[in-house]
């Protein structure tokens, strides 16, 4: 047995603190409960509080090499494996030998190779933060240490498997309407800046007198050709622009803020970014995390620095002694229902089921409002294309028509 430092809340919010002989941390929260305390944190005596690594998009400053897909296959693979009783070497020999993917196949035989050097697991994964998440690592250790590493790793898989669920929708519901914007600006690029500067020397040719709506857009059709290298550099200036200013903190919250801000998509984006907080909060809590910890860990996997920034603020709430719903409804950035559920599941110590809950009807929000969009963008595009066409070919008509009956 180890001795555990713990800090938790009664059920009016008051700190309680104190240590406990325990085989794992699991077994210190399970008492807790049952003593009806809220767990907050969680530490072995004499260890300073661990820290988690960065999120592996921002620790790597590159893409991950190994896509959500195969990250899910091995971790469900592994699941069902050690639920099997294969042991942890043995399962990454095995599926380093079956993925396609050579960087992942190297990668898990150097994780083997760590474990049979004496660290475990959880230890071995926290090298490769370009491909584990803090939230993977967090969930593995707690697994190792409870000595229920199936079952943690079986959550993890159904975790992942909703992320790629909720990405798939949304790529879905966005490709065809970007397909037909991009067909609609190749079709406007191709009437302003080819087709329409042709007539306009054929009806120079003519030297008639060309109709107020036809010299229009004519002109419109000149300033853009002319315009054209003025339009690329802008477009090329504002990218660098942007990618500047992501590698900053206050550029990069800047842009999440503007991103959460715009009409229609913002509030998908909030959607989509509460839901998989809500889902792995609940994970992680389940595998046997402190609430301050899990705090800690889902802000930095919250993919949006503005929920990252007010996730550490309800963490430091919360540590203060403070309940993590009367945090959160601080911020105007949580819905009220959010809010609400939160609270419920800490008055009647169901924080899982209730972050479950919420994470569900968040996703189920996602797909509502992209099958909305998805009907209401694809006829609004198709008809635009179709009234710029028309306005284009009245333009040209309109003085062939003229001509027609100057012959007669």
């Amino acid at each position: 047995m180890a001795k555990y430092n713990y800090m938790a809340r009664d059920k009016n919010g008051n700190k309680v603190s104190g240590n406990m002989d325990a085989v794992s941390n699991l077994s210190v929260i399970t008492k807790l409960r049952e003593q009806e305390l809220v767990p907050v944190e969680l530490q072995l005596a004499g260890q300073p509080e661990s820290r988690h690594p960065k999120n592996d998009f921002r620790a790597s400053g590159g893409r991950r090499k190994v896509n959500l897909k195969e990250l899910s296959v091995f971790t469900r693979q592994t699941a069902a494996m050690l639920d099997a009783g294969v042991s942890i070497v043995e399962i990454l020999g095995d599926l380093s030998s079956q993925t396609p993917n050579r960087y992942f196949s190297s990668l898990l035989k150097t994780i083997a190779k760590d474990i049979q050097e004496g660290n475990t697991f959880s230890r071995s994964l926290a090298r490769h933060p370009r491909v584990y998440s803090p939230l993977y690592i967090a969930l593995v250790s707690a697994g190792e240490e409870s000595g229920n590493l199936a079952e943690v790793m079986a959550e993890l898989a159904s975790n992942l498997e909703d992320q790629i669920t909720l990405i798939s929708k949304v790529r879905q519901a966005v490709s065809y309407p970007a397909i037909v914007s991009l067909f609609f600006l190749g079709v406007l690029g191709f009437v302003f800046l080819f087709l329409l500067p042709k007539f306009q020397e054929i009806f120079s040719d003519f030297k008639a007198k060309l109709p107020a709506f036809t010299l229009v857009i004519l002109n419109i059709s000149k300033f853009l050709v002319s315009a054209l290298p003025f339009i690329l550099f802008a477009i090329v200036m504002l990218f660098l622009f942007l990618a500047l200013m992501v590698k900053t903190p206050s550029g990069r919250e800047s842009i999440d803020r503007a991103k959460l801000s715009f009409p229609v998509f913002g509030p998908l984006i909030l959607k989509i970014s509460l839901a998989r907080l809500a889902g792995s909060l609940a994970t992680l809590l389940t595998g046997g995390v402190t609430i301050v910890a899990a705090l800690d860990i889902v802000s930095r996997t919250a993919g949006n620095s503005v929920i990252e920034n007010t996730m550490l603020r309800v963490r430091e709430g919360v540590l203060k002694g403070s309940l993590v719903g009367a945090e959160m409804k601080k911020y105007r950035i949580f819905p009220v229902l959010f809010v609400r559920m939160v609270s419920v599941g800490e008055d009647t110590g169901k924080m899982e089921e209730m972050l479950n809950r919420v994470a569900k009807f968040f996703r189920d929000e996602v797909d509502a409002t992209l099958n909305i969009l998805a009907s209401i963008l694809e006829p609004v595009l198709i008809i635009s294309l179709g009234v710029v066409v028309g306005i284009v070919v009245l333009a040209i008509y309109l003085p062939i028509f003229n001509l027609a009956s100057a012959m007669k």
